[in-house]
């Protein structure tokens, strides 16, 4: 039985992009932590999460979890204590199988000179503990967004080249992956507190909302709170409910005829012009404006 099997059950598989020594696999779900230590060979595992979540328990209680539009590098150094799903419709992609796998993976990009190394790599890999997350980024929507526009038969190769992308911007200190170096044991009522809450935001854009409201309505500390959700999520608090309530005040301006006013209010601001300048920093464009250039692209 070959590496991949074990790891990867053939009834969990969708479909499988095979090159010399690199495999690419779409999969229903997460590999279990008996599979993982199992494995003759543990594999360096790139994972693509499209949907549901991987939770990932290391030594001394640290825990990664990786949620929809995450990307994960986990190294056979990575002190892997448990692995679980947070939720059983996760889908995700499984890249660089076997010892070899990644000097074989970087040599598909063979320009001389060329900042992608593999030193580098591993330097930032063993640094972080055998483990980088990428939290959600404007690139990974893109590459989430194209992945889904593509038929099924280009997907593997579309991801051996993004995965590429992903470790050259990772060299060159482009992409960030998410700096936390803390050991901290969380039970599940305490996560489930952090999962509530975000989507407790994602549900009340409209009301005004604060650590210390959101904190007492779910019974966790501020200050765990501002900790957990980052950590879990990529962003602070703040970002992450100011990027959700753009996201909905950019909708409105394009799918109704509502004020900048009442879209203002929609999205949890009292004042319009104070909407106005957060929505310009995030669009580059007044409400307005960004109105009236979306009425004419679509005429």
């Amino acid at each position: 039985m070959s590496d991949s099997q074990i790891l990867l059950p053939g009834d969990h598989i969708s479909w499988t992009y095979l090159l010399p020594n690199l495999r690419i696999w779409k999969v229903q779900e997460a590999p279990s932590f008996a599979a993982w230590r199992a494995a003759p060979s543990v594999p360096l595992c790139l994972l693509f999460c499209l949907e549901g979540g991987i939770q990932i328990v290391l030594e001394h209680g640290q825990i990664i979890d990786v949620t929809p539009q995450d990307i994960l590098l986990l190294s056979p150094a990575a002190p892997v204590q448990e692995i679980s799903q947070t939720d059983a419709s996760q889908h995700g992609y499984i890249v660089l199988e076997g010892k070899e796998s990644l000097p074989s993976f970087l040599n598909y990009w063979s320009v001389p000179y060329s900042q992608l190394q593999e030193k580098d790599i591993l330097s930032r890999l063993q640094a972080h503990g055998g483990w980088l997350l990428f939290p959600k980024c404007l690139w990974s929507n893109a590459f989430f967004a194209q992945l889904e526009d593509l038929p099924r038969e280009a997907q593997g190769e579309y991801c051996a080249l993004k995965s590429i992308e992903l470790l050259f911007l990772l060299c060159n200190h482009s992409l960030h992956p998410l700096e936390f170096h803390g050991r901290r044991y969380w039970d599940q009522d305490q996560m489930e507190a952090i999962r509530q809450t975000h989507d407790y935001i994602l549900t009340h854009l409209s009301q005004p909302l604060t650590i210390d409201s959101l904190a007492r309505r779910f019974h966790i500390s501020g200050t765990f709170l501002k900790e957990g959700f980052r950590q879990m999520y990529g962003q602070s608090t703040r970002k992450f409910l100011q990027a959700k309530r753009m996201d909905l005040a950019s909708d409105l301006l394009r799918r109704t005829d509502q004020s900048v006013l009442q879209i203002a209010a929609a999205v949890g601001y009292e004042s319009a012009s104070q909407f106005s300048q957060i929505f310009k920093r995030h669009y580059k464009l007044p409400p307005a404006q960004y109105r009236r250039q979306w009425a004419k692209r679509n005429v």
